[in-house]
């Protein structure tokens, strides 16, 4: 793969066994993979692992990608049986690797066997150092990061039973955020497994995922290779093997044509037409077949490659440009349509994508009955967010709109994949109290629909540019006013977590409020020239007269009623009957 260079391809058990170490070089940058990068690893991992709940997705091993690895010592690969302990520096690959380590530590403290014996003795044993590495490096763990950064990661990741540990009421440094954001949503989204699959995944993860591993010892050498490895070269595409199977199946008559559609169909999508065929297997696909195989499949059913171009690709191609593009005020789609992709286009587009895309293509001469259909949509997938559904939950159930969608049959809110049951409804209620501390990044989205239906419209923003603010502050300082409006802990604590006490304020404005007195945290709200404009879901904060206990609550009946509405669910707070959705002829 690299003359000249030892190259080896691993399972992740051989890389976090005896002979390996690791250390982040101090030139590094520190941890920086958000909940996204993270959800999308678990994610893959899950599917190729077959525990997602997509039937044939599974894979027999999963490539984890290349390492660069630094080899000061120029010993080469480690020899077969070498188990004396040997420091390697990572030059890339550390994203991947501490996160990796992360979801590690997770499956071990989540697991129920005894110490001794069983899964969680094999992964702690992966976590942990074999010893000495060096007379200069006595570290306790197999990967080490930068003197703080290691101190969290060991505190509250790495140590036996530290998955479960809280933080205390200090300030984080980003880094270190990042890190606990990260274990915490592993936490949330492996605890859905069962116990069964939990041993599943850390079978899966430990010996059927693999890197390739490339060593070097020149520093300068690893830097072009580094370069080398992130921005050259061009991966071939599933979509190159699929327009090669589909146009070797067209008449030489009408290979210009077919060309063409295709090619129009890439020019329209761009760099999201590979996307295209993930969202047209979802939509087509059999529970038998891969990807590939799945399309291959759906060109054979619907009559060949000519009826493929004609019926599937050209008009699944224009609605995945409409729900690229729905925020362009420059494309003509009816109002209310664009207003329910815009709220959908904040959210990660895995799971609600392929139910709007066959919306928008099945009902393209009927906007009326597509924006009811996306309202549901938007309502369903939001709530299932809230209620915390891991991947493979809210796909099994878009998997169920998606038939109802083909088949035509009146959509009704109180029944089927769009009904929340009493149980979920308790969920919600539950899960509102402390929305933030569950999920971040949901908590946001939430606020930012919220937002919306106060105004009434659809608010175009990038949800990247706004974070959670919490008005009375996690962690307030010991002599501030704060301490003294909220004096008794549980009822501050209460109060902090609630929805009616969070706003929606850019990094930066966020970044300055932390722990503010309240007269200090409206002037930040509030703005100046270089902030973005004022939520209204944050304007009624900063133009509050006071901001006790009883303020909170109020605010918070308020966001309450407003979900109320809108969702038409009936969770503990509101005080006023839930509206009855109509069913959708």
């Amino acid at each position: 793969m690299f003359p000249g260079l030892p190259t080896a391809s691993l399972t992740l058990t051989d890389l976090f066994s005896s002979p390996f170490h690791f250390s982040v070089p101090a030139f590094q940058r520190p941890y920086s993979w958000t909940t996204g990068e993270a959800g999308q690893l678990l994610e893959d991992i899950l599917t190729a692992a077959g525990l997602a709940g997509r039937a044939g997705w599974e894979e027999p091993d999963y490539f984890l990608g290349t390492i660069l690895l630094l080899d000061n010592a120029d010993r080469g690969l480690p020899k077969e049986r070498e188990r004396e302990a040997r420091l390697f520096e990572i030059i890339d690959g550390q994203q991947r690797l501490v996160t990796l380590a992360i979801l590690l530590a997770v499956l071990r403290d989540l697991g129920t066997e005894r110490w001794r014996w069983g899964a969680r003795n094999r992964l702690d044993h992966l976590i942990l150092a074999d010893g000495l590495v060096s007379p200069l490096h006595s570290g306790k763990f197999r990967i080490e990061l930068s003197a703080r950064d290691q101190e969290f990661l060991e505190n509250y990741i790495q140590v036996r039973g530290a998955c479960t540990v809280v933080p205390p009421e200090d300030t984080l440094a980003e880094a270190e955020e990042r890190l606990l954001a990260v274990r915490d949503y592993f936490m949330r989204e492996v605890s859905s497994l069962n116990e069964a699959d939990r041993r599943s995944l850390a079978d899966y993860l430990c010996g059927q995922c693999h890197f390739v591993v490339v060593l070097t010892r020149d520093i300068d050498r690893a830097h072009r290779l580094f370069t080398v490895l992130n921005e050259r070269g061009r991966a071939l595409q599933r979509n190159d093997i699929l327009k090669v199977e589909i146009l070797k199946g067209v008449p030489q008559q009408g290979m210009e044509a077919a060309n063409e559609k295709w090619e129009t169909a890439a020019a329209l999508l761009g760099p999201h037409f590979e996307t295209l065929f993930s969202h047209i297997f979802t939509i087509y696909g059999r529970e038998d077949a891969k990807i590939i195989a799945g399309v291959r499949r759906t060109i054979r059913d619907v009559g060949g490659a000519e009826t493929f171009l004609n019926d599937v690709l050209a008009p699944l191609s224009k609605a995945y440009d409409t729900v690229l593009r729905a925020s362009d005020v420059s494309l003509n789609i009816d109002p209310e349509v664009r207003r329910y992709l815009v709220y959908l286009g904040r959210l990660p587009e895995g799971d609600w994508a392929p139910a709007a895309i066959l919306t928008l293509s099945q009902y393209a001469e009927d906007p009326r009955r597509a924006a009811q259909l996306l309202k549901e949509i938007d309502r369903l997938v939001h709530l299932m967010r809230v209620l915390c559904l891991g991947t493979g939950k809210r796909i099994r159930r878009m998997s169920a709109v998606l038939q109802i969608i083909k088949s035509g049959a009146p959509i009704d809110p109180q029944q089927g994949p769009f009904a929340i049951s009493r149980d979920e409804m308790r969920n919600i209620g539950y899960h509102l109290r402390s929305m933030y501390r569950r999920d971040a990044q949901i908590c946001k989205q939430l606020l930012l629909r919220l937002n919306d239906e106060l105004t009434r419209s659809a608010t175009v923003l990038d949800p990247r540019d706004y974070s959670v603010e919490h008005v009375l502050p996690q962690r307030p300082g010991a002599s501030s006013e704060w301490r003294r409006w909220f004096a008794d802990a549980e009822e501050r604590e209460a109060c902090t977590d609630s929805l009616g006490n969070l706003v929606a304020v850019s990094q930066k404005q966020n970044d300055r409020a932390r722990n503010q007195e309240f007269d200090r945290k409206q002037e930040i709200y509030r703005g100046s020239v270089n902030d973005p404009p004022v939520l209204p879901i944050t304007r009624d904060v900063a133009e509050a007269a006071t901001w006790r206990a009883e303020d909170i609550r109020a605010r918070e009946a308020k966001l309450l009623g407003l979900m109320r509405d809108m969702w038409g669910i009936d969770v503990p707070g509101m005080s006023q009957p839930v509206p009855v959705r109509s069913v959708v002829a």
